[in-house]
């Protein structure tokens, strides 16, 4: 008999499910992301590739969030979606889109440091980095942690459970809690949390960097989150298996985001060498094919392999991300495309916003596979809309020019015919020498 976990809304998810698939076993967005989508400070805006990598990522995690009830190994309508069909399997595995967005997260972060347009060399630099993080993620984070608070909640307005979650939440100290890794009003804050957990670890991995290297900081990462994730799936916690801080939490995760940093360190490399780009634009299939070992070992691997699949799938991620900024059989005009950047670039209000609206349009307990598939379109077109709104107004409110937000204007282009024009005005209005 499985047991089961009460999800936002009052939704029924297997436990079996959500441990061995997004919840646990991968670090959702998500948010970025996903989470993690900090686009205007690093300048990464201006890498299509991954600000498509970034949409295809979302539409993973929601349609593994869509399809989880007829996917799960107790699903709730059984019989309605067939185990090995095409949907069922690539739904099933749409959790690992978290997997991509903290590896992405790690690129992002490390861009703007690699390429020295800005400098972490001492503690006194921390307070500017941690300044410019909390003004990016806490925002909209605080705002959907209030909302689900308050609609929510599974514990009475005002009793002792309420006032944990509501503190764990503010302060993302849940993420440390086996029970509340997962806070019950909105169980996918837990990757937001392990986001803001990595931005506050980030500035000493830039010192270390400098100390060690990268290459010794990713082995270093390597071997300790996986001793973290052998730990925690060893540790027995009453009704959730596993201790997910260990498995699931910033503990086991980090090397994802530090493999990103060292796509990063290797692309930058790659700017200035033809040759490098070349080698590199070659990664494509072996890193594609790395990452479908990766889930065949999840589900038919050893014990031991088993449970450190998500580091075979996120070196694979890593290659083929490599490969992609390089130029790989042109994929990098694949994922440039217009509407999967724009998805891309507000991967975090889709993410902080789809769960809340899912299980009030489509609760995953009572949604039967012909209602889920009736109410998809619209789902997605709420989504979207308030995602856009929450994209231009809370986490770019700032921004004046809105449509280069939207990739409808070159915002490259605007600047230098701006700086031009500028300077156009300044030298008229500069007194003429006299002759």
């Amino acid at each position: 008999m499985w047991q089961h976990c009460r999800l936002t809304g009052g939704s029924i998810w297997p436990v079996s499910q959500v441990a061995n698939h997004e919840m646990l076993r991968s670090p959702i967005l998500l948010l970025q992301s996903p989470g993690s989508a900090a686009i205007a400070e690093s300048g990464a805006q201006k890498i299509g590739a991954v600000n498509g990598l970034r949409g295809l990522a979302i539409m993973m995690v929601i349609v593994f969030h869509l399809f989880v009830p007829f996917t799960s190994s107790t699903p709730s309508f059984p019989g309605e979606l067939d185990p090995n069909g095409l949907l069922a399997v690539i739904a099933k595995h749409g959790f690992l889109g978290v997997n991509i967005f903290f590896v992405l997260s790690g690129f992002v972060l490390y861009l703007p440091y690699r390429t020295k347009k800005r400098a972490i060399n001492r503690l006194a630099d921390f307070p500017d980095f941690y300044w410019h993080r909390a003004a990016r993620l806490l925002p909209l984070y605080y705002i959907v942690v209030l909302v689900t608070v308050a609609l929510h909640a599974k514990s009475p307005a005002g009793s002792h459970g309420w006032y944990m979650e509501l503190g764990g939440l503010l302060s993302t100290l849940f993420i440390f809690v086996p029970h509340g890794f997962m806070p019950p009003s909105n169980p996918v804050l837990w990757s937001v949390g392990v986001e803001i957990w990595f931005s506050l670890l980030f500035p000493l991995l830039i010192l270390l960097i400098a100390r060690w290297s990268l290459e010794r900081l990713v082995l270093l990462s390597v071997v300790v989150c996986s001793a973290f994730v052998v730990v925690g799936n060893l540790i027995a916690v009453d009704r959730i298996g596993i201790f997910r801080p260990f498995v699931g939490g910033i503990f086991g995760s980090c090397y994802q985001f530090i493999f990103g940093m060292l796509v990063c360190d290797l692309y930058v490399k790659s700017r200035d060498s033809a040759s490098l780009r070349q080698f590199y634009s070659h990664g494509l299939l072996p890193g594609g094919l790395l990452m479908i070992a990766a889930i065949f070992l999840k589900d038919h691997g050893p014990w031991a392999v088993s449970i450190l699949y998500t580091t075979i799938f996120c070196a694979g991620f890593s290659v083929v991300l490599l490969a992609v900024l390089c130029g790989a059989w042109s994929a990098n005009r694949v994922f440039e495309a217009w509407a999967i950047q724009v998805v891309g670039c507000m991967c975090y209000s889709i993410y902080a916003w789809h769960s809340i609206i899912m299980v009030e349009m489509i609760p995953p307990d009572t949604s039967s596979l012909k209602d889920t598939l009736r109410l998809s379109l619209p789902y997605l077109a709420i989504v979207i809309a308030l995602s856009a709104l929450s994209y231009r107004y809370i986490e770019f409110g700032h921004r004046r020019d809105w449509r280069a937000l939207f990739l409808l204007r070159n915002s490259k282009s605007n600047e230098l015919t701006g700086a031009r024009r500028s300077s156009r005005d300044h030298a008229e209005s500069k007194p003429v020498a006299s002759s």
